[in-house]
């Protein structure tokens, strides 16, 4: 008899660790170590849009050792987005430039070393130009020097020019390390590679993140095919080194009275706090800072404006219909300047809609709950990873007539005037986290679809269509960038 019950009150303990607890969010839970796993990327993706539909606007999912929450409402993501309890980063490598166990830099980084980071990095990037016109000229040159490319690239098949990345970092790297790159600087190219290959391989990198325990388990050989852990150790060691020389540059021809760009500003900074106990300064955290300005100008802005290429050449009529407001506010080429933005209504609507429909963070930045938190009615556990599901928020129906429909009309009022989005836009973010070059971003987009479109236009190739697809990578909307597309010089 007393086997019996031992026999039965073990069954209970093992059911009650295995069973969700009903407070959580709904969602599957599987089983422990594993979770709910479905075999794919696109088994993935078409989970997760069952999950929504049936559960919106909060769910839950374990995936591997990790529990996920997701949030499809804009009020509800605009409450995590502003509160403190959610403002950590988990520790995530496909977030991270760098390898590493603590998270460095301005993306990635949590408490007071994100704060302090954070804070001189928003002082001193305004200072050097962010948010200013002077800054105006530089985007000009560089979307100036991307036209001649693309003109010299008129009437042949061919995707992209891959000067596009250059130009954008050369923007943000004049103002963090004073120099400027060749649009054909070799150095540029390989790191734009580096960074490409980091991307595709998001999926392989996530193993390791959702499913820890492997690297104990797994020989090294199949942990390394599954997980790509030597190819991202490799990348992340290459790219370091990049910006490891530039930084002992700085240093050896360092002026304190005469400070020329962001990493004079930060090592000036740093050497006035050695002494403070509280400083969280360091050239690690400096090369975490400039990691994530470099990503953000190539993996955001850059990528943004493929995008943009491939809806004109998608969209004729659009592009027509831009053509002729730009032409009739800046004739005979004259250069576009910020002064000019509302001026040029259906270009901001333009790009604007571009951002929603594209919705390149397709599940945004997560985010981490440093203890158990009551939200939404249910209780989000400590650990639980929170996503703010920017697709989901983009296409919300009751924000959005049609929101499958790419229409920068929406964008627009009766008097054709741009309509900045007050509620379910998050491409930027919001809160203590937002973009913080999200001013420079939309400057950067601006000038150079203004330039372009005044000296060329996009067009499918000759019987073909634009692939507007996004490349299977698990967070984030990456479009085929190396589809060929058809460029006209206008004159």
């Amino acid at each position: 008899m007393f086997e019996y019950v031992l026999v039965f009150l073990l069954i209970l303990i093992i059911w009650n660790l295995l069973k969700k607890p009903t407070q959580y969010p709904p969602g599957p839970w599987g089983i422990p170590l594993i979770g709910y796993f479905p075999f794919g990327l696109k088994a993935f993706h078409e989970r997760i849009k069952e999950l929504q539909a049936k559960h919106y606007p909060i769910f839950s999912w374990r995936f591997g050792s990790k529990f996920l929450v997701f949030i499809c409402d804009f009020k509800l993501a605009k409450e995590v987005l502003n509160n403190q309890a959610f403002a950590d980063r988990p520790s995530f490598s496909f977030i991270k430039v760098f390898d590493g166990e603590i998270n460095m830099g301005i993306t990635t980084s949590n408490g007071l070393t994100w704060h302090n980071i954070r804070r001189f990095t928003l002082r001193h990037m305004k200072d050097l130009g962010m948010g200013k016109s002077k800054i105006v000229s530089s985007i000009q040159r560089e979307a100036n020097e991307l036209v001649e490319v693309m003109k010299k690239q008129s009437g042949t098949v061919a995707p992209v020019p891959h000067e596009m990345s250059t130009a954008i970092v050369n923007i943000l790297w004049q103002m963090v390390a004073g120099k400027r790159h060749d649009l054909n600087d070799a150095e540029i190219i390989s790191l734009d590679k580096d960074m490409n290959e980091f991307q595709e391989n998001l999926g392989h990198l996530m193993v390791r993140d959702f499913f820890p325990w492997v690297d104990y388990v797994l020989p090294e050989s199949l942990l390394n095919y599954i997980s790509k852990r030597d190819m991202y150790r490799k990348l992340t060691k290459r790219i370091e080194m990049r910006f490891k020389k530039d930084i002992e540059e700085h240093i050896a021809t360092l002026d304190e009275n005469n400070p020329r760009d962001f990493i004079d500003e930060y090592l000036i900074e740093m050497e006035k706090q050695k002494d403070d106990p509280d400083s969280t300064m360091s050239e690690r955290d400096l090369l975490g800072a400039i990691a994530d300005m470099f990503a953000a100008g190539l993996a955001t802005t850059s990528i943004t404006l493929h995008w943009s290429v491939f809806y004109l050449a998608k969209y004729p009529d659009i592009q027509k219909d831009l053509q002729d407001q730009i032409d009739s506010v800046l004739p005979n080429g004259l250069s576009p300047t910020l002064e000019h933005r509302s001026r040029l209504p259906k270009v901001e609507a333009f790009f604007t809609e571009i951002l929603r429909h594209s919705s390149l963070g397709e599940f945004g930045l997560p985010r981490t709950t440093p203890k158990d938190i009551k939200f939404a009615g249910h209780v989000i556990p400590k650990g639980a990873i929170v996503f703010p599901c920017e697709k989901y928020i983009h296409y919300d129906k009751k924000v959005y007539n049609s929101p499958e429909i790419f229409n920068p009309k929406r964008f627009l009022d009766s008097e054709g005037k741009f309509v900045n989005p007050k509620e379910g836009f998050i491409a930027f973010g919001m809160g203590k986290r937002q973009c913080i070059g999200e001013s420079l971003a939309r400057m950067e987009i601006f000038i150079f679809l203004v330039t372009m479109l005044q000296h060329v236009s996009f067009h499918p190739p000759p019987n073909k269509d634009v692939i507007m697809d996004n490349i299977n990578i698990l967070v984030f909307n990456i479009p085929h960038l190396k589809q060929d597309i058809l460029i006209k010089s206008r004159f």
